[in-house]
């Protein structure tokens, strides 16, 4: 696996549904992995508890209102990109949900986190994000210097609303448990 250093790549604090359309842009361009699945990591409480992540201390999970990461195949290898992690970027698709869902980890039901998966490919063409989720949270300045993401070619719009509600099923993919999505992508 082709390893990465994820500065050199498009991010912006606390846009990780951004981070990962503007990667999977550059993926599909450079043709450096194939993109598979857009994960969000989510609940019905908005927060999630996820293990070595950036903003965390060593064995102390971060709580986030969501995430999202890409899984992708390289050179024969399911691997996962996540800008926020300690884990390499990429690293290989069990090593990090070993680390970011640790079995031993006896959470309450209240920080389990959920699987929302969406096709890479649906994900990159319809996605739409107005950002309104942090107007009033952070100054205009922290936001991407870049144009909003919007469909391609006046195609159905994918809103980070419908992304984070997980009632509202894209393509009748079903939420997942992470130990229930890494079974069925690591099958062979």
């Amino acid at each position: 696996m082709q390893k990465s250093d994820s500065t050199s790549y498009i991010y912006t604090r606390l846009f990780c549904e951004e981070n990962i359309w503007k990667l999977v842009e550059l993926l599909y361009m450079n043709k450096i992995a194939k993109p598979i699945d857009v994960l969000f990591l989510l609940n019905e409480t908005n927060s999630i508890a996820l293990y070595n992540q950036n903003q965390a201390e060593s064995n102390t999970p971060v709580i986030w209102d969501y995430h999202v990461i890409l899984c992708a195949e390289q050179e024969g290898e399911i691997i996962i990109y996540d800008f926020d992690s300690h884990c390499g970027f990429p690293t290989n698709i069990t090593d990090y949900f070993n680390s970011t869902f640790p079995s031993h980890s006896k959470l309450f039901e209240t920080y389990q986190p959920l699987i929302k998966l969406i096709c890479a490919d649906y994900f990159f063409k319809h996605f739409f994000s107005d950002r309104h989720h942090m107007i009033g949270l952070i100054d205009e300045n922290e936001f991407p210097k870049y144009e909003i993401i919007t469909p391609i070619k006046s195609l159905e719009k994918l809103t980070l609303d419908q992304c984070r509600n997980t009632q509202h099923f894209i393509s009748n993919k079903k939420m997942m448990q992470p130990s229930e999505y890494l079974n069925s992508i690591t099958k062979t």
